[in-house]
């Protein structure tokens, strides 16, 4: 039987491919930063009543580190599976869906913090105008500047958490669909290639 490789299918398939792949990791990401920011609030909670002997403020602030750290992987996590979205349109010739521009804003913020002026509580763009392009994410956020600290009901300010487990719930499930959708048909389209190669073989004269 003869494969044809047709590279515009492989590019969609592929690029579904990641979509799945990224909107689960945001699912595992996401249960995680719950179980953390649980976790986080409880103790808390617990040393702040004595409940707990073994506690103390190191183990507090540890995980407070964790959680800083885990609700940062689950925003970039969000915003690789938001680009793979974009790439899957583009594939398919379609409107990209609308940037989420808050998701963007953290992202950039984080992936350029180490260029930002640190304090103990937040980091803030560079004051020298020389540099003002590098403190252009931190800019944007609400009060020009990421907190460090840990705490509140959205990630960095800017981010519901809730928020961006729903809709890679909701993009989990249409990418599926499609990917069996997709499976079923190339099956088909397979089968239907290799009948009418038996059909060819059946009718040449011997």
């Amino acid at each position: 039987m003869a494969f044809f490789i047709d590279r515009q299918i492989d590019a969609v398939h592929t690029a579904q491919e990641f979509v799945q792949r990224w909107a689960e990791a945001v699912l595992r990401q996401a249960a995680r930063t719950r179980e953390v920011r649980r976790r986080t609030a409880t103790d808390e909670r617990a040393y702040d009543l004595g409940d707990v002997p073994e506690l103390d403020p190191w183990m507090l602030e540890a995980n407070r580190r964790e959680l800083w750290t885990e609700e940062h992987m689950l925003v970039w996590s969000a915003h690789q599976l938001e680009r793979w979205r974009a790439r899957l349109a583009k594939e398919r010739n379609e409107p990209a869906p609308p940037e989420n521009e808050a998701l963007k804003d953290a992202r950039d913020a984080l992936e350029h913090l180490d260029e930002a002026v640190l304090g103990l509580e937040a980091a803030t763009p560079p004051e020298d105008g020389t540099r003002r392009q590098q403190g252009r994410a931190l800019r944007k956020l609400p009060e020009q500047s990421l907190s460090l600290n840990i705490g509140g009901d959205k990630l960095f300010e800017v981010l519901d958490p809730e928020v961006i487990d729903r809709e890679a719930l909701a993009v989990v499930a249409s990418i599926e669909a499609e990917l069996n959708d997709w499976a079923t048909d190339h099956f088909a389209e397979l089968m239907r290639d290799e009948q009418k190669e038996e059909d060819v073989e059946t009718s040449d004269p011997q």
